[in-house]
């Protein structure tokens, strides 16, 4: 059971991370494991004509512990930075619009580590989030939040994008204003997602005890199986056994009626060839002698 529910659990991260990882707003991410690309719930924005991905080039296990040390910036770093360093590649930031169903423009963005570290330090980032209520409990949500400066900056780089107001966000010429609004959005969203994948897991937990006992139900099948088709089989080769035998009695039975069938046939061969012996010259048949007249007797 405990190998079993080391592969569900895996699932259920990926579930989680469906939910609450690398999101921006409803969320949106590519994340890449193991050379595996695994989507994340690419963002819609709300305006139905755009279309906002945030794609992570990310190589790091999707196994990972649970943090559990104090939420600050410096610990959190000490802690989980490491990991953060040499699993992410790079990070790229993409809005398309559309008009009509066709893509009419496009903006992107990848900024280095080094470069988004410098518009953003990460200390500061992760306070800012930490004061606002946000927990930070494993390496992937660590690199989520992380991955919202990239867009922030992607943003203040593209100030027609915030000027209109993308993302449900008032348009403003006032870039703070922007990013204060900006960050009120994303910490809401955060904890909505919070509650949501809180209220899955609790689902999940729930229904585990039944999944548990549908999974043992399946090997005991499996088990039932396997005894049947050992079964099976013995059947088979005891009447492949058996076929063989009336087989063999068959054959012996014709071998041995054509066996006498060439006997009597050298028999006959044999009986024709020996000599017939000569017949031997019927006598002449000796003539019969004349018989005496007699005469009549005379009257008295």
């Amino acid at each position: 059971m405990k190998r079993i529910f080391h592969g569900a659990d895996a699932l259920l991260r990926l579930a989680f991370l469906a939910a609450l990882g690398f999101a921006i707003f409803s969320g949106g991410a590519y994340l890449y494991a193991h050379g595996v690309k695994i989507i994340i719930s690419p963002l819609e924005i709300i305006s139905p004509s755009m279309r906002f991905h945030v794609k992570i080039d990310w190589k790091m296990p999707l196994v990972i512990e649970k943090y559990t040390g104090p939420q600050n910036a410096q610990e959190l770093m000490k802690t989980l930075d490491a990991d953060y360093n040499k699993g992410h590649g790079k990070t790229e930031v993409r809005l398309s619009r559309k008009d009509n169903g066709i893509e009419t423009e496009t903006y992107s963005s990848s900024l280095t580590m080094r470069e988004i570290d410098a518009r953003y330090p990460r200390a500061e980032w992760l306070q800012l989030l930490l004061e606002r209520g946000i927990i930070i409990e494993n390496l992937y949500e660590y690199a989520s939040n992380l991955s919202h400066r990239h867009a922030l900056a992607f943003l203040e780089d593209n100030p027609n994008l915030w000027q209109s107001g993308v993302i449900d966000i008032p348009p403003t010429d006032d870039w703070e204003t922007y990013k204060a609004a900006y960050i009120d959005k994303l910490v809401e969203e955060i904890e909505h997602t919070k509650v949501e994948t809180e209220r899955v897991t609790a689902e999940i937990e729930r229904i585990k005890p039944e999944i548990e006992r549908t999974i043992e139900r399946i090997k005991a099948q499996v088990e039932r199986a396997k005894v049947q088709i050992q079964h099976s089989k013995k059947d088979v080769e005891r009447a492949q056994k058996q076929l063989n035998s009336q087989q063999f009695e068959h054959v012996r039975e014709q071998l041995e009626h054509a066996r006498k069938q060439i006997a009597r046939v050298q028999e006959a061969l044999e009986h024709l060839k020996e000599p017939t012996p000569p017949e031997k010259p019927t006598p002449p048949e000796k003539p019969t002698p004349p018989q005496e007249l007699t005469s009549p007797e005379k009257p008295k």
